[in-house]
C-alpha cells in the first residue's frame, strides 16, 4: 500500500485540480488508484511514464450533489482496485484578529480543505487559502470528515 507521502502528494494533486477548476462551492471528490490499474482501465491523456509505480493518481470525479455533505458522502460505495479518495471542500478561515482604536476586527479568507484517506485508515487532511501556495496540516476542522469518507469504503 501506498506511504504517506504518496499519499500527501496524491492529496496536493487534487487539491490543485479543484484550484484549477475554480472557486465554485462544489464538493470535490477524487478516487485513488495506482499508475498500472489507472492505465489499465482509462485513457490516459497525459504520458505517466514518470511517475512511480507505487504512486496514488488522484482522478477527478464528477462534483458531489449540492446536499448536505455527509447525505452525499453515504451514497458512495467504491470498487476494489480504487485504494482511498479525497475530497476536497471550500472554507472561509479566520485568518487573524486585529486590533483597531475603535475594536477589534476578524480578517477571513477562502480556503480548500483536502480530505484523504486509504483504505487501510491512513489518512491526512491539509488546508491551502486561497492565493497561497503553502499547505498547513496543524488545525482542527470544525467538522471531521475522515470517519464519513473511511465508510464509503466500509470502514469504520
Amino acid at each position: 500500500m501506498a506511504d504517506h507521502d504518496a499519499l500527501a502528494a496524491a492529496v496536493i494533486a487534487a487539491e490543485r485540480d479543484a484550484d484549477a477548476e475554480g472557486w465554485d462551492g462544489l464538493h470535490r471528490l477524487y478516487a485513488l488508484t495506482d499508475r498500472d490499474t489507472y492505465l489499465n482501465t482509462a485513457y490516459p491523456l497525459d504520458a505517466l511514464t514518470d511517475l512511480p509505480p507505487d504512486a496514488l493518481l488522484a482522478v477527478p470525479l464528477t462534483p458531489l450533489g449540492c446536499g448536505d455533505l455527509l447525505t452525499e458522502l453515504v451514497k458512495v460505495t467504491w470498487p476494489d482496485d480504487v485504494h482511498g479518495c479525497v475530497l476536497v471542500t471550500e472554507v472561509t478561515v479566520r485568518t487573524s484578529l486585529v486590533r483597531w482604536h475603535c475594536g477589534m476586527s476578524v480578517r477571513w479568507r477562502p480556503g480548500h480543505l483536502a480530505f484523504g484517506v486509504l483504505r487501510d485508515g491512513s489518512h491526512l487532511s491539509l488546508l491551502r487559502l486561497r492565493g497561497t501556495d503553502t499547505w498547513r496540516s496543524d488545525f482542527s476542522p470544525a467538522v471531521d470528515l475522515v470517519p464519513p469518507l473511511l465508510a464509503t469504503f466500509g470502514t469504520r
